[in-house]
């Protein structure tokens, strides 16, 4: 008898760690995207947060920016408005992660260096202006013979969302529903009460530019134990009826996906089988037919530059890799402008291509009024040439296109 009492209390207690496990503790619990997935593949996420509604009455969530500009130094006027051009570099509510800069000489760019910050230390443009340090810095990029710097600046910029609904699975707390643009590479959201940075919770992930079927990564929302939670006040869900059809508004959800300012054709439409289905056997949402043969679809032209390519790009076929699918800010649907996307894979192109003092952006052609990039000289999907040029003989009649 005391053995079967004991077993059975082992038992409950056993039941009452696991429900508590289920339902958040801290004062702020970010439910999805779980702490394991460190590597994305979509540049927007959906984040659910959880707080506890005594000790963070608003949630501040603080998530990664990006800027890049080169402001010229040559003459004495430059030199002397650098200040202010430095300064409408940061947007409103944003801290300093890190700040790179490179210098551009006669004969081409300097290696690039590096100024680091934490995000405990947040450090906002006013602060960082007023460090001794960084006055010297300042001092001896202003005293250089350079004639222009290129800057890359990252860092984090605060939001601050007020209670919405209440979190159904917990008493006490708040259930936030939010959005998160990620920008390619790693990145660090944040989530805090305001005021309260240092006991922020933390997700980590790096975004990579790669295409993977949603069903072959190892955390999808759909038929999880969260999902199937959510059922229980929302129909339609795919975990409702075991994914047997796809009925539901994804729009309901995925707003995200539907606005901006390029939209993809059937997305604008909510045509969302158009490329999806789901699948009961994988218990997720695929893309059926796969890519690129989905993509091909539409895009029959792209399709015949690369079979006809005597020098296909090696990632041509692999349409997600450079594209949304979604929507977009920029031309062609793609994840970020052509010289960022680029240089992701081929870094050691940044700077001093094909020769040193060769700009690589930031100047307009002079006849087309197009802004130099990858593409001017090379086409993105294949070609009959060497480096995908677009213009056949040796490299260097290329530079006759413009020289």
């Amino acid at each position: 008898m005391n053995r079967t009492l004991f077993i059975n209390f082992v038992i409950t207690l056993a039941c009452l760690f696991l429900f508590m496990g289920d339902s958040p503790t801290s004062d702020i619990t970010i439910l999805f995207p779980p702490g394991e997935e460190t590597v994305s593949y979509d540049q927007g996420q959906i984040f659910l947060v959880s707080a506890l509604n005594e000790s963070v009455p608003q949630l501040l969530l603080s998530t990664q920016w990006n800027v890049e500009k080169v402001i010229p130094i040559s003459v004495k006027t430059e030199k002397e408005s650098f200040p202010r051009e430095f300064y409408s570099l940061f947007p409103q509510n944003t801290t300093v992660q890190s700040i790179i800069y490179t210098l551009k000489h006669f004969n081409g760019y300097s290696q690039p260096e590096t100024l680091n910050y934490a995000y405990q230390d947040t450090v906002s443009i006013k602060a960082l202006w007023k460090r001794i340090e960084f006055a010297e810095w300042v001092k001896k990029l202003l005293t250089s013979d350079a004639m222009e710097i290129l800057f890359n600046i990252r860092g984090w910029q605060d939001s601050l969302y007020t209670p919405t609904y209440e979190d159904p699975m917990s008493e006490g707390r708040t259930l936030y529903k939010l959005y998160v643009q990620l920008l390619p590479g790693k990145n660090e959201i944040y989530a805090s009460a305001s005021e309260k940075k240092t006991s922020a919770a933390l997700y980590a992930t790096t975004f990579v530019n790669e295409a993977k079927a949603i069903s072959e990564r190892t955390t999808t929302f759909h038929n999880s134990i969260l999902e199937q939670s959510c059922t229980s006040c929302h129909e339609g869900l795919p975990s409702a009826d075991s994914g047997a059809s796809m009925n539901a508004d994804c729009s309901l959800c995925h707003k995200e996906r539907t606005v901006g300012a390029l939209i993809h054709s059937p997305v604008e439409a909510k045509e969302c089988g158009t490329c999806h289905t789901w699948s009961s056997d994988k218990k997720s949402v695929v893309v059926e037919s796969g890519v690129p043969e989905t993509c091909f679809g539409c895009h029959s032209e792209i399709q015949e530059t690369i079979d006809n390519a005597t020098v296909p790009h090696p990632v041509a076929s692999e349409c997600g890799t450079c594209h949304s699918p979604h929507n977009s800010r920029e031309q062609h649907l793609l994840k970020e402008n052509v010289f960022l996307l680029c240089t992701s894979c081929h870094e050691d192109h940044k700077i001093n291509h094909p020769v040193g003092r060769h700009p690589l952006r930031f100047v307009k052609n002079s006849e087309t009024g197009e802004e130099l990039s990858c593409i001017t000289c090379h086409t993105p999907h294949g070609s009959h040439n060497q480096s995908l040029l677009k213009v056949a003989g040796e490299p260097t009649q290329i530079c006759s296109q413009c020289h």
